[in-house]
């Protein structure tokens, strides 16, 4: 009797779609060439799995919940985590190339006191020695491995149990069948890895690249099956590095971290904008922006320049260029501004982007400042949203943000008077800050010392 020959299928390594023949583009995510071959062993038909016998339960209210969590000892990554690893979570760091996943995983390893395995496929340990090194990474912790055969990683974590396992990067993971970075490959891999996990309660932290169009490790099946995505990414000045909870399973999203990348590896950031009163200048305005319950003092500045040919452009940095048309507007009508006569430009100084509305009040500030050439006095900081009408709304964490700008030296905060009475209600109002409000961006001449024009 001859021998069946293996079906053969075609997947999408873009969206995961399967197909029974080769097409030049996906049918479900249109991508064009990302059809690759695969395997099915004779007789397996897609979807459908032997019995397995009876499934055990356990009820919920008698379910173990005292979970201790792992501390890393980098508190802005434990903060984003939630409060740390928790013993069994499958977690996928992505990222673009060279934005320092394999350095930050280095520096939880510097930090971790516990046993450390780090399986790299993407580097030998001789060549993790140097990056160390440099780093200053000389625990005895850390054991470090060259395997990329998925069944043996994951028989060897069962086997030591470390207290954090770390697989750089879930690309280079092979399997029988598959080549590595398809997306069965995958599939397979983060469930074994789950499966690993959660058995032995060891928490395990996978690398993944970033894809051309954003997806981590390519399709975004394997996402979905992770306890938590974090998204390590660059500003547009490649000078800091911000960490971000997409995903989590144990605690909230929208979380970040700040790090600055040196020599000397990734140390945490606390503001992009310290309190500065040397050189002062017009156009210069303090503000907080918010991500997640993370509040970052930022630097606004703001160029208005008289337009002598063509129509007065309005250019932002790392604001939203609408949103700079629609203040520009604003205080044009009200404060009656000629900015019709001027170029209009404004940026976000550090390298970060937002489009955070609870620095709309500090870009008009700054675009005022630089209009009248009047210097913003040392110490203010401004907070909040300005709609078409020309009133100045709240935004959200007005205390978070107050708090920030506190710890920072700054003395006196220009903030909405709906902001300012919450914050009186709830009694967070820092001593040393003084809070001025007000409620139309009328009173913002005032403020930085300027008069209306007729």
């Amino acid at each position: 009797m001859a021998e069946k020959k293996p079906r053969k299928s075609y997947e999408c390594t873009s969206c995961g779609a399967k197909s029974s023949r080769w097409e030049g583009k996906c049918g479900t995510c249109g991508e064009w060439n990302t059809m690759v071959e695969s395997e099915l062993q004779p007789g397996l038909v897609p979807g459908k799995r032997a019995a397995q016998g009876h499934a055990s339960f356990e009820s919920l209210s008698e379910a173990n919940a005292d979970i201790a969590r792992i501390t890393t000892g980098i508190q802005d990554l434990d903060n984003v985590l939630g409060g740390g690893l928790v013993p069994g979570a499958l977690v996928l760091l992505g990222g673009e190339p060279g934005v320092g996943k394999s350095t930050l995983l280095l520096e939880i390893a510097r930090r971790f006191e516990g046993k450390f395995l780090y399986f790299s496929g993407e580097e030998s340990p001789g060549q993790i020695r140097i990056r160390a090194t440099r780093l200053g990474v000389m625990s005895s912790n850390v054991q470090v491995s060259r395997e990329t055969d998925l069944e043996t990683i994951a028989q060897e974590i069962e086997k030591h149990k470390p207290d954090i396992a770390v697989i750089d990067s879930i690309q280079t993971v092979q399997s029988a069948g598959s080549s590595p970075g398809s997306p069965a490959i995958l599939r397979e891999a983060a469930f074994r890895l789950m499966e690993a996990a959660k058995s032995c309660s060891v928490p395990i932290l996978i690398t993944g690249h970033i894809t051309k169009d954003g997806a981590i490790a390519g399709p975004r099946l394997l996402e979905h099956m992770v306890d938590t995505v974090l998204l390590f990414e660059s500003d547009r000045l490649k000078h800091h590095r911000i960490l971000r909870a997409v995903k989590n399973r144990f605690g909230p999203i929208g979380e970040v971290a700040l790090f600055e990348m040196g020599n000397a590896g990734l140390h945490s950031v606390l503001s992009l904008a310290p309190h500065r009163e040397d050189n002062p200048a017009p156009g210069r305005v303090y503000s907080v922006l918010q991500e997640g319950s993370r509040s970052i003092c930022v630097e606004v500045q703001a160029l208005v320049s008289r337009c002598y040919a063509g129509p007065p452009r309005r250019m932002a940095e790392g604001l939203d260029n609408r949103r700079l048309i629609l203040l520009g507007a604003v205080l044009e009508k009200y404060l009656k501004l000629r900015l019709s006569e001027f170029d209009l430009f404004a940026n976000l100084a550090g390298g970060l982007s937002s489009d955070d509305p609870g620095l709309d009040l500090g870009i008009c500030a700054a675009i005022l400042s630089s209009y009248r050439e009047i210097v913003i006095p040392p110490g203010f900081a401004f907070i909040g949203e300005v709609g078409l009408t020309g009133e100045v709304r709240s935004p959200g964490a007005v205390s978070a943000r107050i708090r920030e700008l506190s710890s920072l030296g700054y003395k006196t905060i220009v903030l909405p008077e709906a902001a300012a009475k919450e914050v009186g209600k709830g009694g967070a109002k820092e001593k040393s800050v003084t809070l001025r409000a007000m409620q139309q961006i009328t009173e913002l001449g005032a403020v930085v010392g300027a008069r209306e024009e007729g």
